[in-house]
C-alpha cells in the first residue's frame, strides 16, 4: 500500500508549491514512472511543476543518482589511460563531436561518447554519422566498450541499458515543453555522461539565438549546475560558455557537416570551428594531465593522426571508407544560391530560424522517428561583421526536394539582418 507521502497527487502539489522533495519521494517518482506504475499524465504534471518551481541542489543530485541507478553503469577502470567525454547543449552547425572524439583519442585519451539525434532546431551527431554508408550507431554496450578499448573512441546512441529513466522521461519532456527546465537538463545530461564511466568531462554550454540558453546569465547558471553535479559524482568537470548567435562553421545539415568535419581533420575548415574544437580538445587533455595540451592537439592534426583515428572509428563501426571519397555520395538534386539582398554588413542572425530552415529543407525533424534527407543543408559563407554587395552569392541551400529547398532558402535569407555600419563580431568563447 502506498504511504500518504507517496501519493502522486500530493507530490505534484508539493512541487507546485515550491517545496523540496525528500530522497524517498524522488525515488518513488523515478522508479514508479520507469516501471510503468506512474501514468504519463501525472509525470507530465510533475515535470511541469519542476519546470516552473525548480529543484534544490540536493534534489538535482538525487535525480541524477536515481537515473543512473535505473540502468547499467559502464566501467573503463581497466584501461591504462584517462577516460573522458565532451557534451554540447546543442546548436546549428555544431559538428565538434565528430572531430573532437578522434582528435582527443589520437592524443591518448579514451573517448566513450553517447550522443543523440537532432530534434527541433538543433542537429544530432548520430544523424550525421548515419550518413556514412554502413556506419552503425546502435551498438550493444559490450561492442561499445570493446571499440573504445581497441580504437580509443566510439560514438553511438543511448541504449535501453543506460539511464532508462532518463530516456523515458525525456520522451515525455519533449512533448510537454519542459525540455528547457534547468534541473531537468542537468539531470538528463549528467546522468548519461556519468553512467559512461568517464573520469573527465568538458561541457560546451551554448548561448545566443540558436541555443536553449539565450543569455550569458542563463548559460552561466546552467554551467554552474552541470559543474556542481559532475564534481559531486567524482567527475573532473570543465565548462565553457560559447557563442551560438550564428551557425558554427559554414555548413549546417547532415552530410555537409560530415564533409566539413573531415576538412578540419585534414588541416582545413572554418576558423571558428577549428578554434572551438582545439579549445575543447585541449581542455580534455589538460584534465588528463598532459603538460602541453595545445601543442598535442596541433601535432595530432598536422601529422594526420586525428584523421587516421577517425578512419579507424568508422571502420570499427562498420562504415565504408571508400564511400567517403565518392564525390557523388549524397549529392543533392537541387542547389539554390543565396543572394545578398542589399549592400551592407551582416548585423545579426536568427540562428533558431536557421535551424528551422534546415527542417524545411529536410535536414531536421520536429518529431522523433521522422526521416531525414542526408543531402539537405546549407552553406553560409558570411559571418556577423562581414561586408557584402547587393547580388553577391553568400551561400547555398541544397537537398532533394525542390519545393522544400526553395522554401528553406527564403527562410534562411529572412533570418539574416543587414545594416550600413559594421558591427563588432561576437566573441566565440565567452567564458
Amino acid at each position: 500500500m502506498i504511504s500518504r507521502t507517496m501519493i502522486p497527487y500530493d507530490l505534484i502539489r508539493k512541487k507546485q508549491q515550491g517545496e523540496a522533495h525528500s530522497p524517498e519521494e524522488i525515488r518513488y517518482l523515478v522508479d514508479a514512472f520507469t516501471e510503468g506504475n506512474l501514468p504519463d499524465y501525472q509525470m507530465a504534471a510533475w515535470l511541469m511543476a519542476v519546470h516552473f518551481r525548480g529543484m534544490t541542489i540536493d534534489e538535482r543530485h538525487e535525480l541524477v543518482r536515481l537515473m543512473i541507478e535505473s540502468g547499467r553503469k559502464l566501467d573503463f577502470s581497466h584501461l591504462d589511460g584517462y577516460v573522458a567525454d565532451k557534451h554540447s547543449t546543442g546548436g546549428v552547425g555544431d559538428k565538434v563531436s565528430l572531430i573532437l572524439g578522434p582528435l582527443v583519442a589520437a592524443c591518448g585519451v579514451y573517448v566513450p561518447m553517447l550522443s543523440g539525434r537532432g530534434l527541433g532546431h538543433t542537429g544530432g551527431t548520430l544523424d550525421k554519422l548515419d550518413a556514412i554508408p554502413g556506419f552503425y550507431t546502435s551498438l550493444d554496450l559490450d561492442a561499445f566498450q570493446r571499440i573504445v578499448a581497441e580504437v580509443g573512441v566510439c560514438i553511438m546512441g543511448q541504449t535501453d541499458d543506460i539511464c532508462p529513466a532518463d530516456k523515458k522521461m525525456y520522451a515525455l519532456r519533449d512533448v510537454t515543453a519542459t525540455v528547457g527546465s534547468l534541473p531537468l537538463i542537468c539531470g538528463s545530461i549528467m546522468s548519461k555522461k556519468i553512467a559512461e564511466g568517464i573520469r573527465g568531462l568538458v561541457l560546451d554550454v551554448k548561448c545566443g539565438s540558436g541555443a536553449f540558453m539565450g543569455s550569458v546569465d542563463e548559460a552561466r547558471t546552467l554551467a554552474q549546475a552541470l559543474r556542481e553535479t559532475g564534481e559531486a559524482f567524482g567527475v573532473d568537470t570543465v565548462t565553457r560558455i560559447t557563442d551560438m548567435s550564428q551557425p558554427l562553421g559554414k555548413a549546417a545539415g547532415v552530410w555537409c557537416e560530415v564533409q566539413e568535419s573531415i576538412e578540419v581533420l585534414e588541416g582545413g575548415g572554418p576558423p571558428d570551428l577549428i578554434a572551438l574544437t582545439k579549445t575543447l580538445s585541449a581542455d580534455i587533455l589538460r584534465l588528463a594531465g598532459q603538460s602541453e595540451p595545445e601543442q598535442a592537439v596541433e601535432e595530432a592534426l598536422a601529422s594526420g593522426r586525428a584523421r587516421e583515428k577517425f578512419e579507424q572509428m568508422v571502420t570499427a563501426q562498420g562504415g565504408d571508407l571508400q564511400a567517403l571519397a565518392d564525390p557523388q555520395l549524397h549529392a543533392p538534386n537541387v542547389t539554390i544560391p543565396l543572394i545578398a539582398p542589399q549592400e551592407g554588413y551582416l548585423a545579426a542572425v536568427d540562428t533558431y530560424e536557421c535551424g528551422m530552415a534546415l527542417i524545411t529543407a529536410g535536414a531536421g525533424r520536429l518529431h522523433q522517428g521522422e526521416d531525414i534527407d542526408p543531402t539537405a543543408g546549407f552553406v553560409l559563407e558570411v559571418k556577423i561583421g562581414d561586408q557584402v554587395q547587393a547580388g553577391d552569392e553568400i551561400g547555398r541551400v541544397f537537398g532533394n526536394d525542390e519545393g522544400k529547398v526553395q522554401a528553406a532558402a527564403a527562410e534562411l535569407l529572412a533570418a539574416l539582418q543587414w545594416q550600413d555600419e559594421q558591427p563588432s563580431p561576437p566573441q566565440l568563447i565567452l567564458e
